[in-house]
């Protein structure tokens, strides 16, 4: 039942009584008032945050003929009890419409929701009573997809629920969980580890070219301006809204590198170590140099990361004691031996592998022939393979490429078309072939719970489509296993684990 909270009202009521109580004493008609009694609302609702919901109540007005259908003003309140002290976003309003029927965007927790009714012809308001609505995460885990919409960033999720055997796919996730990012500029980057920050146990970040790089939380996606990366480094040198290009992880957290725009930082949290200066300095130089956009974590510091020193086309290998750069060690080369300190070559790709006991992969041009080459090496920096790609159709047209966890094979993508390059027999076969489609992204996540061996690829016709394969060995056709279509226009992909 409604009950009658206009104060003012109930004031000017008691005076009005109190006046015919003590100066008329005499008989009185008195006229009933449009009154609501609301029905089809029920005492507790359970809801998916970023989901659809729906309550559509039964006003059932006592005195109304219809005629006007804007004679009322609605009001949907939730009241997070636990946390209204805490926070001020505790109390919000949600809905201003007679139903409430749209995306929730309210973070997971315990609501209590008040529905408010005003009667513009009496100016009375009405209450409902409260009811509760528990809201679950629907961004629990899964895949996050940052890409653009008409030229705009956006972050997209594929969200895996426990106990639900269908993955749903949140589009603008960042809209839908309420949080306070709002992406500026295009897309470029999302990655996802542990141990992020010294008081982060797991960190979630978004990058697009104007608001720079955020970390979200990692569990309601909330932000504030302090979750920025220029918060996290040394010295507060850092633009606010600086920008990495991509992040790095070696193993599941704790560790990991930056590249940003020629440079390369570092953070290693069981060793206090913050982003600071850039670690792309050879240590007889007084001078950065240009790295390639391109990282060999190698295990971090459990073995020895490799950079690509742009300025003199050689590799080098990366001390994080020291903070610096020394060249590799010298190799006299051979048809079959690269040397590293004077490739004479640009690096066209480079990635640690889980192939091999975790291989490093270089994919180089011969600046002199403008061949392409594949060189191979160890945790241990000894090269295992050095030769020339061969039979590979369209590799000079490649825009991304990737390295199977499992058999090594080389994957390349060439406008709407994936190849899959053997090593081995030096020799590429078509895997995928999306015709006028747009390949936009292919990878293999070592941190994607269930699907670190699967190649993912993300293709573009009238909207964005995320794909995961299985690569069977001996060449075989890729077994597609998953599909999640109507994303943004793909450009980076993570996976958020729990």
């Amino acid at each position: 039942m409604f009950k009658n909270i206009k104060i003012q009202f109930f004031l000017s009521l008691l005076l009005v009584l109190n006046y015919s109580c003590t100066e008329d004493e005499g008989n009185y008609d008195y006229n009933e008032i449009n009154e609501i009694a609301v029905t089809g609302i029920e005492e507790t609702y359970t809801a998916y945050s970023g989901e659809y919901f729906k309550i559509a109540p039964n006003l059932n007005p006592t005195i109304d003929d219809g005629n006007n259908p804007d004679r009322y003003t609605y009001e949907w309140t939730a009241l997070n009890l636990s946390k209204l002290l805490a926070d001020p976003t505790a109390k919000m309003l949600i809905a201003t419409t007679k139903d409430l029927d749209g995306i929730l965007k309210l973070p997971s927790g315990k609501y209590t929701i008040y529905y408010f009714v005003k009667d513009k012809v009496t100016g009375v308001t009405w209450q409902q009573e409260p009811f509760t609505l528990n809201v679950v995460s629907s961004i629990y885990e899964g895949w996050l997809v940052v890409g653009n919409v008409d030229g705009k960033a956006r972050l997209d999720m594929v969200s895996i629920l426990p106990g639900i055997p269908e993955p749903r796919i949140i589009t603008d996730v960042l809209d839908a969980s309420g949080s306070a990012l709002k992406l500026a500029g295009t897309a470029v980057d999302v990655s996802c580890f542990g141990s992020a920050t010294a008081s982060s146990a797991y960190g979630v970040y978004v990058t697009a070219t104007e608001t720079g790089t955020a970390r979200l939380d990692p569990d309601s996606f909330g932000w504030a301006q302090s979750q920025n990366f220029a918060y996290e480094t040394l010295g507060g040198a850092f633009p606010t809204n600086f920008g990495i290009d991509f992040m790095e992880t070696p193993g599941a957290g704790g560790e990991n590198f930056v590249y940003s725009k020629g440079n390369i930082y570092y953070y290693y949290r069981a060793f206090n170590i913050k982003y600071g200066l850039p670690q792309n300095i050879m240590e007889t130089e007084t001078k950065t140099f240009y790295a390639a956009p391109f990282i060999a974590s190698n295990s971090g510091s459990a073995a020895t990361p490799v950079f690509f020193n742009n300025d003199t086309r050689a590799f080098v290998r990366f001390s994080y004691s020291k903070g610096n750069c020394s060249a590799m060690p010298p190799l006299s080369p051979t048809e079959t031996v690269l040397d590293w300190n004077n490739t004479n070559s640009d690096l066209i790709y480079m990635t640690t592998s889980g192939f091999n006991g975790y291989e490093n992969f270089a994919v180089l041009k011969n600046r002199s022939t403008g061949k392409y080459n594949l060189l191979r090496f160890s945790k241990t920096l000894v090269q295992s393979y050095y030769k020339e790609i061969l039979n590979a159709p369209e590799f000079d047209k490649a825009t991304r490429f990737a390295v199977s966890p499992d058999s090594g094979y080389l994957f390349y993508a060439v406008g709407g078309k994936v190849y899959e390059y053997d090593h081995g027999t030096q020799s590429a076969k078509l895997m995928i072939n999306k015709g006028a489609e747009e390949i936009t992204y292919i990878a293999f996540n070592s941190l994607a719970k269930n699907a670190d061996k699967k190649l993912i690829v993300g293709s573009y016709g009238t909207t964005g489509t995320l794909e995961l394969y299985t690569v069977p060995p001996v060449n075989g056709d890729l077994i597609l296993t998953n599909t999640y279509s109507g994303l943004s226009k793909i450009v980076d992909v993570a996976y958020r684990r729990r």
